[in-house]
C-alpha cells in the first residue's frame, strides 16, 4: 500500500513537471510585442516679449500642477573673467545670494521657502542663471525676490572672505581626485590660450580677489541686455507680465552679450599625469565633433550614444560588461556656441589601462568600417526619442530645451522636430559621422595612474 502511495505521488509530481515544463516552452516561443511608433514632442506655444532696456522674456504656459519655474541666464561667466582672475565672475554670481540693500541672506532664502521652493545662482562658461520653482500662488512674489537679488546686491567684504575660504578648501579636494585631474588638463590641452582651457582658479588668483574686483565684474558684465528670462508651468500671464515689468523695467541696459568661440586645432597628442599606488587609471579620450547649430549634429548625437552613450552602447559593453575593466564608462559631446567635442571617459582597472583604450579605438573603428544593424540602430533612436519626451516633462527641461535653442541660435523646428530627425538617421548615416569626425590623427589623451605600472602600457599611444 505505502508503494502504491508513492507512486501516485511520483505520478502527481511528473505531472505538474511537464505541465511546468508545456508553460515554459510555450513562454520561449513567444516574443514581445513591437514597440509603438515614438510620438514626437511639440513643444506648447511660448509668449516672447523684450522690455525696453532690452530683457528678453519667454513665457510658457505648462502643465496642471500648480507649480512655476523660473530661470534667468545672464549671458556672462568664465569667459569673461580677466587674466590672472579665473572664476572672479563665479564668486560674483554666488554673492547675489549673500544678500540684497533690503534682504540678508537668510531672509533670501526664508522668503523662497515660504513660497514653496528656493532661489539658486550657478556659474558656467557663458552664463549665470538664477533659478527658482515655487508654488503658482506666488509667482509675483517670487519674481519680486528674484530681481532684487539680481538688481540689488549687497556686496560685502566679510560674505566674500567666506566665500574664498569655502573655493580655496574646494579646490583642495579637487586637486586630489583623478577625475578633476584628468578632465582639467583635457581641457588645457584641447583650448590652450583660451578661456574655456582653465576651469579652476589657482590659489593665489582666488586670494587675490578684492570686493572691488566683485563690484567691477558686477557692473562690466550684469545687465538687461545680456539677460533672458524664461518662466514655465501654471501662473497668471498677464499678472507675471505686469511684475517683470516693475520689477526688471529700472535694470540699466547694460553692454550687449558677446561670443568668444575657440579656434581649435586638434593635434594628435598623448598626457599622462602621475598618481602613484593608484588602484585605476582615468582616462579622457576625445576629438572635436559637431555643434548644435552644425547639419551633422542630430546624425552625430545618434551615433555617440550607439558608441558610448548611453548604458547599452558598444563601448560600455565592451570594456565594463565584457571585459570588466571598468564599471562606468560614458562618451558626451561637450558643446559651446559653434564649437563642439566628443569625448569618452573610462575610469579602469591599473593593469587593463592599455587594453581599455585599445578597446575604445577597436569600438571607434568598427563603427566606421561596419554599417550598424538594424535592430540595434532602431532600439537607440527609440530610446533617444523616449529619452527626449522624458527629459522634457518637466519644466525645467522646457526651459532647457528652449535656452539651448537660443544659446546656440537655433529655429524652434529644431526642437519640434527633433524626434522625427532623430528616427530618419539611417545607417548610412551613422557610419558617416564616425569616419569624418573621430579621426585619431585630431585624437587628444589624457591619462591619470601609476606610471610606474601604466607607462608600458600606454607608450603605442604615444605621437610618433
Amino acid at each position: 500500500m505505502k508503494s502504491k502511495k508513492l507512486n501516485i505521488k511520483s505520478v502527481y509530481v511528473s505531472a505538474v513537471i511537464l505541465a511546468l515544463l508545456s508553460v515554459v516552452a510555450f513562454a520561449q516561443k513567444e516574443t514581445p510585442p513591437v514597440g509603438g511608433q515614438p510620438k514626437p514632442f511639440v513643444f506648447p506655444k511660448t509668449d516672447d516679449f523684450t522690455l525696453p532696456n532690452g530683457l528678453k522674456v519667454t513665457m510658457v504656459q505648462y502643465g496642471s500642477i500648480p507649480k512655476v519655474a523660473f530661470q534667468a541666464v545672464i549671458y556672462t561667466g568664465t569667459k569673461d573673467d580677466a587674466k590672472g582672475k579665473k572664476a572672479v565672475s563665479e564668486t560674483t554670481g554666488l554673492m547675489l545670494k549673500e544678500g540684497t540693500k533690503t534682504r540678508t541672506a537668510e531672509q533670501i532664502a526664508l522668503d523662497a521657502a515660504k513660497m514653496g521652493g528656493s532661489l539658486n545662482v550657478g556659474v558656467g562658461t557663458d552664463s549665470t542663471n538664477v533659478t527658482g520653482e515655487v508654488l503658482t500662488e506666488f509667482d509675483v512674489k517670487f519674481l519680486e525676490l528674484m530681481a532684487d537679488v539680481m538688481l540689488n546686491p549687497n556686496f560685502r567684504q566679510e560674505d566674500l572672505d567666506r566665500l574664498k575660504s569655502s573655493k580655496l578648501r574646494q579646490l583642495a579636494v579637487a586637486r586630489t581626485q583623478a577625475g578633476n585631474q584628468a578632465w582639467e588638463k583635457f581641457r588645457e590641452v584641447v583650448f590652450a590660450n583660451h578661456p574655456y582651457g582653465q576651469i579652476n582658479p589657482k590659489d593665489e588668483e582666488v586670494n587675490g580677489y578684492s570686493l572691488d574686483d566683485v563690484k567691477n565684474y558686477y557692473a562690466a558684465n550684469y545687465g538687461a541686455a545680456k539677460t533672458r528670462l524664461y518662466i514655465v508651468g501654471k501662473f497668471d500671464s498677464a499678472a507675471v507680465k505686469a511684475a517683470i515689468t516693475k520689477a526688471f523695467s529700472s535694470w540699466a541696459k547694460g553692454s550687449p552679450s558677446t561670443r568668444n568661440t575657440p579656434s581649435i586645432k586638434a593635434v594628435r597628442s598623448l598626457t599622462s599625469i602621475d598618481r602613484p599606488a593608484a588602484p585605476q587609471s582615468t582616462i579622457y579620450l576625445g576629438m572635436p565633433a559637431p555643434f548644435p547649430s552644425d547639419p551633422d549634429y542630430v546624425k552625430f548625437v545618434v551615433m555617440d550614444t550607439l558608441l558610448g552613450g548611453a548604458f547599452g552602447s558598444r563601448i560600455t559593453s565592451n570594456i565594463r560588461e565584457n571585459k570588466g575593466y571598468t564599471y562606468s564608462p560614458g562618451s558626451f559631446i561637450w558643446n559651446r556656441y559653434r564649437t563642439g567635442y566628443w569625448v569618452e571617459n573610462a575610469d579602469v582597472t591599473t593593469e587593463h589601462t592599455g587594453d581599455s583604450i585599445k578597446e575604445i579605438l577597436f569600438e571607434i573603428n568598427r563603427m566606421k568600417t561596419e554599417p550598424v544593424g538594424d535592430a540595434e540602430l532602431q532600439g537607440i533612436k527609440n530610446y533617444m526619442a523616449g529619452l527626449y519626451v522624458l527629459q522634457n516633462s518637466t519644466r525645467f527641461g522646457v526651459i532647457g530645451q528652449l535656452e539651448t535653442m537660443n544659446y546656440n541660435e537655433l529655429d524652434k523646428g529644431s526642437i519640434d522636430n527633433y524626434v522625427k530627425n532623430v528616427l530618419d538617421i539611417s545607417a548610412a548615416d551613422v557610419q558617416a559621422m564616425a569616419k569624418k569626425y573621430l579621426t585619431e590623427d585630431k585624437m587628444t589623451l589624457v591619462v591619470v595612474g601609476d606610471l610606474s605600472k601604466i607607462a608600458t602600457q600606454i607608450k603605442p599611444y604615444e605621437v610618433q
